[in-house]
């Protein structure tokens, strides 16, 4: 999972640096070992002539509790260059089988409507199977075998798959895509641990499906047709692997104890997508429709150790367009930028760790006939919208995030909660939307009594009055209603004396459970 070299057949041909004198036997070895280290057995018939080394068949396997994955090659040739280096070359088409067990969706209520006891859950496989094309590959391997480095390129690099698309149908779906200059290189290290480092680009990568969706019990299905293209695709990372084997698929949170650590960034330049499809609804009335997207500089990083797990990324420039033959109009919409942030702490321990969450949405605008739908008048303010979470903390962690007994617990009743929170820190929760705006910010202290913070949250609010005002002149909420929302929004608000038509709030948890809204005890 967390191996460039495991998850992509582009690494089939890669793993280790500087200039010393490496065999084509102690490559091959060092493959295998690689490979090894998270969990593949790889096996093939070699015929060694010294300076040339031949693998026929060489297949790389994998078997774990969910299922298996195994790549065949037909076959591996390593060199040697004259200049103390091994140039490797995959010859032939690789073939990919994958399977994975799929727990069967099942009802838990019995005839008389009580619920029956949980019992073992039903699985079926399901097996994606497909071909990779690697034309004009070449990999040349230098340093030394604690210490190599591959570099590698790949003019083009074809895939065809067949996916599973439904469980209970077995239907299937064919994925097409293709790579474009493709290079890079990759270190892998020995010593306790395997150290391996990546640095791929490729300048264009597309995908395609194009399938028939059939028929299920209500007379839906159709033809679907998705297309995809990104330019200026690069990805970097380091990875390093405790010395002891794991199977990561049922011990990641030992890997992570033992020290598996690992970083990787993702990167592209443009996103282009389309797509179309036609076939009947629910009603049995023929449907049709299609779409387009489009992205900026996007990016992504995935960090995973037994200090927790992160994963941000960012986009700009989202563009969406979409027509359905069933509504009268386009939807569309727009975003200037997107971007998120995550840290869970995944490690059981008694201190606390710190976590964090993060959105941020800007410039989102919509199409004029989504509006309309709502508020054809044009009374409320259509510019573009904005929102922010940001919340930051530590939590204690009672249990391994990737334990197993958290996804399938014993016995009838849930596990608890694996996060106990120790403190909350709020600090930025705002929106901007159709002419309001709300800005929160403050901290909370749970302590040892996670029921009763302490701490403060304070918040500004300009414009509720006004859009409350016009959703009643719209006709969106009753006036009866929205007099029980502002009278709620009096208690937790107060008017600023410079600027009624600003609202400022600030709400106080104190020790034992009370609550006070700008001063006045509310629990």
């Amino acid at each position: 999972m967390f191996r460039f070299a495991a998850t992509s057949v582009l690494a089939l041909g890669i793993a280790a640096p500087a200039l010393a004198d490496v065999t084509p036997a102690q490559v091959w070895e060092n493959l295998q070992d690689n490979y090894a280290g998270y969990g593949y057995q790889v096996t093939g018939q070699v015929e060694d002539a010294g300076g040339t080394l031949s693998v026929r068949d060489a297949v790389f396997s994998m078997k774990n509790e969910g299922g298996a994955t195994t790549f065949t090659i037909p076959q591996l040739t390593f060199r040697e260059t004259g200049d103390a280096r091994v140039r490797m070359v995959i010859e032939g088409d690789m073939a990919l089988d994958s399977t994975v067990a799929v727990p069967v969706p099942r009802d838990d209520a019995a005839a008389d409507g009580t619920e029956t006891p949980p019992t073992e859950p039903e699985t079926v496989e399901m097996t994606t199977t497909g071909t990779i094309k690697v034309p004009g590959n070449e990999t040349v391997v230098s340093g030394t075998p604690e210490d190599m480095l591959y570099e590698f390129s790949y003019p083009s690099v074809a895939f065809d798959m067949t996916v599973p698309a439904d469980l209970e149908t077995g239907a299937t779906v064919p994925v097409t895509g293709t790579l474009a200059d493709v290079t890079g290189t990759q270190r892998h290290a020995g010593a306790n641990g395997a150290e391996t480092s990546f640095d791929i680009k490729a300048s264009e990568a597309t995908m395609r499906i194009a399938a028939d969706a059939p028929a299920d019990a209500d007379g839906t299905g159709g033809k679907v047709n998705v297309q995809a293209r990104l330019t200026g695709l690069s990805s970097t990372g380091t990875a390093r692997t405790p010395a002891e084997r794991f199977d990561l698929g049922t011990q990641m949170a030992a890997a992570l104890a033992a020290g598996l650590d690992f970083q990787g960034d993702f990167a592209f330049e443009t996103l282009d997508a389309d797509f179309d499809f036609a076939g009947k609804d629910e009603e049995g009335q023929d449907q049709t429709g299609q779409g387009k997207a489009s992205l900026g500089a996007g990016n992504a990083a995935l960090r995973m150790s037994g200090q927790g797990l992160g994963y941000k990324g960012e986009v700009a420039d989202t563009r969406v367009e979409m027509t359905v033959s069933s509504l009268p109009f386009p939807l569309s919409y727009a975003t200037e930028r997107t971007s998120f942030d995550l840290l869970v702490p995944v490690s059981k321990a008694e201190a606390a760790q710190p976590f964090k969450f993060a959105y941020a949405l800007e410039g989102l605008t919509f199409a004029d006939g989504i509006w309309n739908l709502f508020d054809p008048e044009k009374q409320l303010p259509r510019d573009p919208a904005s929102l922010t979470v940001d919340l930051s903390g530590d939590a204690v962690v009672a249990q391994d995030l990737f334990d197993p007994g958290l996804a399938q617990p014993d016995g009838p009743t849930a596990p608890d909660a694996p996060f106990t929170p120790r403190t909350l820190t709020v600090n930025k929760v705002a929106l901007d939307a159709v002419g309001a705006k709300a800005d929160i910010t403050g901290a909370l202290d749970f302590g040892d009594t996670p029921n009763e913070p302490v701490g403060k949250l304070n918040g500004t609010f300009q414009g509720v009055n006004g859009l409350m005002d016009k959703l009643v002149a719209m006709g969106l909420v009753p006036e009866d209603q929205m007099m029980g929302m502002r009278m709620m929004l009096a208690m937790f608000a107060k008017p600023d004396e410079a600027n009624p038509d600003r609202l400022t709030s600030e709400i106080e948890f104190r020790e034992g459970g009370q609550v006070f809204a700008n001063g006045q005890q509310v629990k």
